[in-house]
């Protein structure tokens, strides 16, 4: 009886518990729409931050190819150490092409489209399976959080768009772990593959396309 009356006094029309907690809620939600904003504009420029860096990464690539040619140039070898330096060359070619191809393709987004439809069929996103185990958040509420275009509370659309932002640090380190790899001039080679690894992990679970359409 006591515990009925105490919770019946803090939840009245009156009292100031009943008007704090919508306050607090409010607030909240207000935080969550500057945090959506701040994502919304981030992923507007890292577009081309990342367009950027692809295309730097072909660059230093190419720059690579044209070290190992003048070092052909003035250093005499046999024939098998040729061979060996003239397949590194290729290699550097192609990777430093397909890198600035990359670059220009995020900036003028074909290469995103590809990758969309490319990656969509992996079964990744395993972030919004987990928050639906044991159905302790209904079915639509999951929805909500798991399709950005459903979200009617701004904190939902925060949900997808943190998820989104891991969804796009998984790309960036895989690409970059991907042409360093490619170099093979890197001093501290499990922590480059523990970082590719990583970035795989966080791809599964947020999803490798999930960040893609925000980059359009």
């Amino acid at each position: 009886m006591l515990l009925n009356k105490c919770i019946h006094i803090l939840f009245s029309e009156n009292s100031t518990f009943s008007t704090l907690i919508p306050d607090v809620v409010g607030g909240l939600e207000d935080l969550c729409f500057s945090i959506n904003e701040f994502f919304l504009t981030f992923f507007g420029y890292m577009k081309y931050i990342f367009a950027l860096i692809l295309i730097i990464l072909g660059i230093l690539t190419l720059f690579r190819y044209r070290g190992v040619s003048m070092f052909q140039k003035f250093n005499q070898s046999s024939y098998k150490e040729e061979n060996v330096k003239e397949k590194l060359k290729n290699s550097h070619v192609f990777i430093g092409i397909i890198y600035i191809f990359m670059g220009f393709g995020t900036l003028f987004n074909y290469l995103i489209y590809i990758l969309i439809w490319v990656l969509d069929p992996l079964p990744d996103r395993l972030f919004f399976e987990f928050i639906n185990v044991g159905n302790i958040i209904k079915p639509y509420d999951t929805l909500r959080i798991s399709n950005i275009e459903l979200a009617i509370a701004p904190h939902e659309a925060t949900i997808y768009l943190c998820v989104a932002f891991i969804s796009f640090l998984s790309l960036l380190q895989i690409s970059v772990c991907i042409w360093v790899i490619c170099r093979g001039t890197f001093l501290h080679p499990n922590m480059i593959y523990t970082v590719l690894i990583a970035g795989v992990l966080e791809g599964i679970l947020a999803g490798f396309t999930t960040s893609l359409p925000f980059l359009i």
